[in-house]
């Protein structure tokens, strides 16, 4: 019985554990490059986030950039969202955020998808949260004039839009959040841009 304990441990120490770990740090460089290290929102701050944010049951929520999910299961659990849509291209926080939906029960309220967020398909969404980097918020801002619909909300944590540079963004409301500052826009594109879609929808 000893023998097969110490087998077991070896196995454990020299192989299981050094593919974790590598599998762990393998995940994190991917993320990184792809511009959205994991580095999640404080656990204790996102329900409040999403309070001053006015997230409703009305909603669907997206979270681009999940991570572990735990802002899709605020949302889902705290608000009763509608449906909750998370993308993360890394591995590890997408199999965290697989298991944490699943062990809650959260599987029909909660979809995550691993997949980049530029690439996400947020055509659906009424409320997007953001906690990114510059970089990739400016580039993620694009995507979201271009493909979603007049009046949703964006709350992007930590980091706020260039308004100059995206006039569709229009800043509601900003507040410090303990150490964190949380920006909330409203999408409103212009008369022009509005009647180009309605065209391009009829002509389709």
């Amino acid at each position: 019985m000893q023998e097969w304990i110490f087998i077991f441990v070896s196995l454990l120490i020299g192989i299981i554990l050094p593919t974790f770990v590598l599998f762990f740090l393998i995940s994190l460089l991917f993320s990184a490059i792809a511009g959205a290290p994991y580095v999640p929102a404080p656990r204790k701050l996102i329900k409040n986030v999403l309070i001053f944010g006015g997230l409703t049951s009305d909603d669907v929520l997206f979270d681009l950039g999940c991570g572990d999910g735990r802002v899709l299961i605020s949302g889902a659990q705290n608000f009763n969202v509608k449906k909750a849509i998370g993308y993360d291209i890394a591995f590890w926080p997408f199999l965290k955020a697989f298991f944490w939906v699943s062990y809650l029960g959260l599987n029909k309220n909660i979809k995550i998808i691993r997949k980049n967020c530029v690439l996400a398909d947020i055509g659906d969404a009424t409320f997007i949260f953001l906690y990114l980097f510059p970089k990739l918020v400016d580039q993620i801002a694009y995507k979201i004039a271009a493909e979603t619909k007049n009046g949703i909300k964006i709350l992007s944590l930590g980091f706020p839009i260039n308004t100059e540079k995206h006039p569709e963004f229009i800043i509601i409301k900003f507040q410090k959040l303990e150490n964190l500052i949380a920006y909330l826009y409203e999408i409103k594109k212009p008369l022009r841009v509005l009647n180009e879609e309605h065209a391009q929808r009829f002509e389709s």
